[in-house]
């Protein structure tokens, strides 16, 4: 089931100097820090001048959708997928 979230979240990320990459290793969701064992999905999209970095992650059980906005420097969880 597929939940939109929309929520302002704090994550841990590796820069990855070469591809300049980011790497994805936990973000805080609801008090509970959630542990990310892979990226399975990412992209870039533009709203307006602004751009979006999307990532599509999983803790092993769910998948969760990140984006990071560049203007402000933020990062928020957009949706939730379980298998409940």
């Amino acid at each position: 089931m597929l939940t939109r979230v929309g929520e302002r979240v704090a994550t841990g990320v590796v820069f990855r100097k070469e591809g300049r990459k980011m790497e994805l290793k936990w973000f805080l969701w609801k008090g509970r820090k959630l542990e990310i064992k892979e990226t399975t999905y990412m992209w870039r999209e533009r709203d307006g001048r602004e751009l979006i970095r999307r990532f599509v992650v999983t803790d092993g059980k769910d998948l969760y959708e990140l984006s990071y906005r560049q203007e402000g420097l933020m990062w928020f969880l957009e949706a939730v997928e379980t298998d409940g």
